[in-house]
């Protein structure tokens, strides 16, 4: 029988998750934090601790983004919708933009950026990174290595300024 979820495992879940679940939920959402919480709490709540914590986790977090993510254009349609309010402040685009990591990894599709997320910042293992994604550990390891191609690509060609 599995244990059950308490404070030890959360704690050791969110010391070494924390921060690359939130980075993870980032790729959907402004509001990565609150996932990654709300999947802490989810955990807390299960009977019994999952026989991958750090999978579920991951698995939960990347469910919550995604609803977080649809709940967010479908605010920004409605908002869209309704008439623009007097003297609305316009967004001034100043200086010359610097190309970040986040900035080369949006460039990347859905799950090419999943996969380099979930294997560099947190450090899955191949079996657990298909089990998220879906499909075989084989095709994750090929989806990572054809992203990483890609993303050296995008840093040395001549249109990326450099910082």
């Amino acid at each position: 029988m599995a244990e059950p979820v308490d404070a030890r495992l959360l704690a050791e879940m969110l010391d070494r998750h924390g921060a690359a679940l939130a980075l993870f939920a980032a790729q959907w959402t402004t509001a990565a934090d609150d996932c990654v919480q709300e999947a802490l709490v989810e955990l807390a709540r299960q009977p019994e601790a999952p026989t991958n914590p750090a999978a579920w986790l991951y698995r939960t977090v990347r469910n919550r983004a995604l609803n977080a993510s649809r709940a967010a254009r479908r605010r920004t349609a409605h908002e869209q919708a309704a008439p623009a309010p007097r003297g609305a402040a316009q967004r001034s685009a100043g200086g010359a933009e610097q190309v970040e990591l986040a900035d080369l990894l949006a460039a990347l599709d859905d799950a090419q950026r999943e996969t380099v997320v979930l294997r560099v910042w947190g450090q899955l293992t191949w079996d657990e990174i298909a089990a998220i994604v879906g499909g075989s550990k084989s095709a994750a390891q090929r989806r990572y290595v054809h992203s990483l191609e890609h993303l050296r690509r995008l840093w040395e060609s001549p249109s990326c300024p450099k910082t």
